[in-house]
């Protein structure tokens, strides 16, 4: 478990299962993540569980993350951290929770920490969790409309 700089949620209208899957899916994150343009898993034995690294290019064209999956519980909970990335971010670590509402609807939770790079950039860490919350609420929306659209 981390402790959180941003926690966002959503529920979807959809069973727990197909919730999961979407997120299980690792290397396709860019079906439902408007910020991303491609992902490309870089652990071809490793596709997705505890171990998987995906590279996600931006849509900005010049911006991308690598991703390894550090914790894997299959209907519960997948946790991320940085490998690399151009952003002005020296640690970042998410963690997805996962839980069954009704037969019919479930719900994700993201948690989010990061440590901002450069002393300038950590002093602006309340302005950047803001816009943050609002692109990580925009993400399991969008996750949410793709899931309910399968």
């Amino acid at each position: 478990m981390i402790k959180p700089d941003i926690m966002v949620s959503q529920t979807v209208n959809a069973p727990l299962e197909t919730l999961w899957e979407s997120w299980a899916d690792f290397g396709g994150i860019y079906q439902f993540h408007e910020d991303v343009v491609r992902t490309t898993i870089l652990t071809q034995t490793t596709p997705r569980g505890v171990g998987a690294v995906r590279r996600c290019e931006l849509v900005d064209g010049k911006n991308m993350i690598e991703e390894r999956v550090v914790e894997w519980e299959p209907m519960q909970k997948i946790s991320v951290e940085f490998d690399k990335t151009s952003l002005p971010i020296e640690r970042a670590r998410a963690e997805f929770r996962f839980k069954s509402c009704t037969e019919t609807q479930s719900q994700v939770e993201m948690r989010f920490a990061f440590t901002p790079r450069g002393l300038m950039l950590r002093l602006m860490k309340p302005v950047m969790k803001r816009k943050m919350r609002t692109g990580f609420a925009q993400l399991l929306f969008s996750n949410k409309l793709y899931v309910e659209g399968h």
